[in-house]
């Protein structure tokens, strides 16, 4: 009996957990030496997983700025960014003190609201992942005579599309990129401040074609003291050269603006090219760096390009709206002027209401102009003005006498 007891005792004491009082908690070593051994195991797939979200949201981020200018001077400002969307509401960095046909939306087009504030645009963003902001502004540029300037501070890079006939006569800033886009000059420029001056040049005169050669060879020549030589704009200023000396003013101007306009292509490839000693002691490493880095900011800019120049247009507002026939209109008001009948014609195309900005986005026009347009129709009783969301909704009605 004493034997087969002390068996028993033997047994429990071999397997103590078994005999612990409801309870207690008791906690093998081979379990704490498991949990050790994962721990590792466990912060490095977070380390991963943070890592990678990271990536992905650089990847995801796209930024883009651009500014639009009219002939009278006004600026469209377009800025798309990602935002927080945890976040209930975000600022948003604007330019200039004014801004009208303010629009904000989403990436699904939706309407956000905002509240101007003195340092920027808060906007409700609650849910949304990145926000579109379009508005013109009159504080871009300055007028002094002839030569007009565009000025702006940006902290991240942009583009700057300066109206139709217009002349670059000076820029504080080396472009990145300087393109002829439909007769208009488009300029991609670096993040940081630039002044860019400009003047609507008269084509077809000898005083503005003098003027013209005059600039550019004075510009060509500064670039060449700098030591860097300018095979294509001497190219182009010899042609401007040539025709204006056979009377062909029109082309000599056209050419000479081309010179200059090649000169500063040139001046950039130099200034942007990579030091001779730049890579000397590079490693295998840093050339794989170098090459991410490289396909990161591709993937980024071809983002940028796809999503940049998506427009800005409120949600139409839904009701029983019945446009009227464009051309019971064109017979009523024969009077009409060209543009006016192309107005009307656009908007009856877009089912007889469209936004101010759609017209002057279509048409390349000031907003001075395109307003002065709207107006006359709305004399004329062909076209009514109704706000909506901050913008102008140009709708047009039935004329008195005629039929839908």
């Amino acid at each position: 009996m004493y034997q087969k007891g002390l068996t028993v005792l033997e047994e429990e004491m071999a397997f103590p957990a078994e005999a612990l009082p409801e309870g207690m908690l008791f906690v093998r070593i081979a379990h704490i030496l498991t949990a050790m051994l994962k721990a590792p195991i466990i912060a490095a797939c977070l380390f991963i997983l943070a890592l990678s979200s990271c990536v992905q949201y650089a990847l995801s981020s796209t930024r883009a700025l651009e500014f639009t200018i009219y002939g009278d001077g006004t600026t469209h400002v377009f800025y798309q960014g990602t935002v927080d969307p945890q976040s209930p509401d975000s600022v948003v960095g604007i330019f200039g003190n004014t801004t009208d046909n303010l629009v904000v939306r989403d990436q699904n087009g939706t309407l956000l609201s905002s509240k101007a504030e003195p340092n920027g645009l808060d906007v409700e963003t609650l849910g949304a992942s990145s926000v579109k902001v379009d508005y013109d502004t009159p504080d871009l540029v300055s007028k002094n005579g002839k030569t007009w300037t565009f000025r702006v501070d940006s902290p991240l890079d942009y583009s700057v599309l300066l109206p139709a006939n217009a002349v670059i006569v000076g820029m504080s800033t080396v472009p990145t990129n300087l393109q002829v886009v439909d007769g208009q000059s488009l300029i991609s420029l670096p993040s940081g401040s630039a002044d860019i001056n400009y003047v609507f040049g008269v084509l077809g005169t000898s005083q503005s074609a003098t003027m013209a050669i005059q600039k550019a060879h004075d510009f060509v020549s500064t670039v060449n003291s700098e030591n860097i030589t300018t095979p294509l704009a001497s190219e182009k200023l010899a042609e401007a050269n040539s025709a204006f000396n056979q009377g062909r003013y029109s082309d000599a101007e056209a050419l000479a603006n081309d010179a200059k306009n090649a000169a500063i292509q040139e001046q950039q490839s130099v200034l942007s090219a990579p030091k001779p000693d730049a890579g000397a002691g590079t490693t295998p490493i840093l050339i794989a760096a170098g090459v991410a880095a490289a396909g990161t900011t591709a993937f980024i800019m071809l983002r940028r390009t796809r999503n940049s120049r998506e427009i800005a247009v409120p949600v139409m507002p839904q009701n029983n709206y019945v446009a009227p026939d464009k051309d019971s209109i064109f017979k009523l008001r024969p009077e009409l002027r060209q543009e006016d009948r192309e107005i009307i014609a656009f908007i009856s195309e877009k089912g007889g209401r469209v936004f101010e900005s759609e017209l002057r986005k279509k048409f390349l026009l000031p907003r001075t102009t395109t307003w002065r347009a709207v107006k006359r129709l709305e004399r004329e009783g062909i076209v009514e003005i109704e706000k909506v969301d901050q913008q102008n909704l140009i709708k047009l009605q039935r004329v008195e006498g005629g039929s839908q």
